[in-house]
């Protein structure tokens, strides 16, 4: 199978950086070509910054000003459901677009205007209003997951792929890592409303950098189809059209299909963690909030994950690599049920998230390699939508089960899920795409 965006599949870390000059046009070229990059990738992690601080921002807010959890809880829903409609149509959107620049733009301030919008009127209007907002606020959100992710392939040549699909995995470890730790700090010490304020505000910086970043509307060089039949041209046609085009992608690559489903499940059983790991903390002797310190150790040790994904790609194939790095998941994340205490708790959920961090790069290769060009956008937001719906799913399912379930059991259940989540990576059709990907 030819490459769409893909690397070539033998070389190294020294060939990366050698076939990202040649394929650049030389050095002046190259270096512009990598300092857009790394333009196009702060801005993503700024934006997604304020994306992943929202929603406890969020939350806190709106239960000090009205002392209304459920009402909390559905300004979040409104802000992160609509995406599992909205990203097949926003992803096959921006495959069509030439200039995206404004799509990206719309995004952050519709975020940074409805945030700052709750942190005003929070308390003072029905609670409608707030969850209209909140609405508008996560409508075009999968802008700052798949949106942002189809852009590294049009600026970053294929020799240097790998290296940019780990700091793209990195950037969602340091939004998740700092968004909630910067809520926490900014509202204990200030206020809620402070904090609020402050995410919107990032939201906005977001907005400004979006605005100075390169965006092409098409990678630089001639991309292949997913079959290797040629350069794939924008296939002109109805945005519905290009839709359920690309959804029936999704549906008949084995490969893109099952790590979809995988990476997807593996998510649901994920979104358990926000609820179960206070509880577990409580287990251990500690109170429910140092549940966060649990967290940030998967946070963390994600971030280191991701950032080794480039090497751990160099030298296997992308789905060995995700088979792998899911079945450690899985398997720290079984071992923490079994902490002894707090201390060990830790140093295993750190080991879970350097295990997951690898996740998403290898994901991102995959895409490159059996997805053509003009429907990368929509395959990368769908998918992208579809794990932050199955990650509220959980949390949802987490709140039904901790009254049946101690947290060990329900950690277990976690680990044991994520292990279960590699049955569509194994199957034999799995299997033979695998090798396809290969050759």
């Amino acid at each position: 199978m030819q490459p769409v965006t893909g690397d070539p599949p033998h070389d190294g870390p020294v060939a990366d950086l050698r076939a990202a000059a040649a394929s650049s046009g030389g050095g002046t070229r190259s270096s512009g070509t990598l300092k857009g990059a790394g333009a196009l990738l702060v801005s993503a992690t700024v934006s997604r910054l304020a994306d992943q601080s929202a929603s406890i921002a969020l939350v806190l807010l709106v239960i000090a000003r009205t002392h209304n959890p459920r009402l909390a809880g559905l300004v979040v829903a409104a802000f992160t459901v609509p995406t599992l409609v909205t990203g097949p149509v926003i992803g096959a959107y921006l495959d069509q677009l030439k200039a995206k620049r404004a799509l990206f733009a719309a995004n952050q301030f519709s975020l940074a205007a409805a945030l700052t919008g709750v942190a005003v009127l929070a308390g003072h209007v029905p609670g409608v209003v707030l969850i209209a907002l909140g609405l508008l606020a996560g409508l075009t959100a999968p802008v700052l997951t798949g949106g942002f992710s189809s852009l590294v392939p049009l600026l970053v040549p294929p020799g240097g792929l790998r290296r940019a699909n780990a700091l793209d995995a990195a950037s969602y470890n340091v939004a998740g890592l700092a968004g909630p730790a910067l809520v926490a700090v900014l509202a204990g010490a200030a206020g809620a409303g402070l904090a609020l304020s402050a995410v919107a505000g990032i939201s906005a910086l977001g907005l400004v950098l979006v605005l100075g970043v390169p965006m092409p509307a098409a990678a630089p060089g001639r991309r292949r189809g997913a079959g290797g039949h040629g350069p794939v041209e924008a296939v002109p046609g109805s945005l519905r059209a290009a839709v359920a085009d690309g959804l029936r992608l999704l549906r008949d690559v084995p490969l893109l299909r099952s790590t979809t489903i995988a990476t997807t499940l593996g998510q649901l059983w994920q979104g358990l963690l926000p609820v179960t790991l206070p509880l577990l903390a409580v287990r251990l002797d500690h109170p429910a909030s140092a549940g966060a310190w649990l967290l940030t150790a998967l946070s963390g040790g994600g971030l280191a994950g991701a950032l080794a994904s480039g090497r751990l790609l160099a030298r296997r194939t992308a789905p060995a690599v995700l088979i792998a790095a899911t079945a450690a998941c899985g398997a720290f994340l079984a071992a923490l049920a079994a902490a002894p205490g707090f201390g060990p708790a830790l140093a295993v959920a750190a080991l879970a998230g350097a295990a997951d961090g690898p996740i998403l790069a290898a994901t991102l290769a995959i895409r490159q390699r059996t997805v053509p060009a003009d429907r990368y956008a929509q395959t990368a937001a769908t998918a992208a939508s579809l794990k932050t719906g199955a990650f509220a799913l959980g949390a949802a399912v987490a709140g039904l089960l901790a009254g049946a379930l101690t947290a060990r059991q329900l950690v277990l259940l976690v680990g044991i899920g994520q292990l279960l989540a590699l049955a569509p990576l194994l199957g034999r059709r799995g299997r033979v795409a695998e090798v396809s990907f290969i050759d």
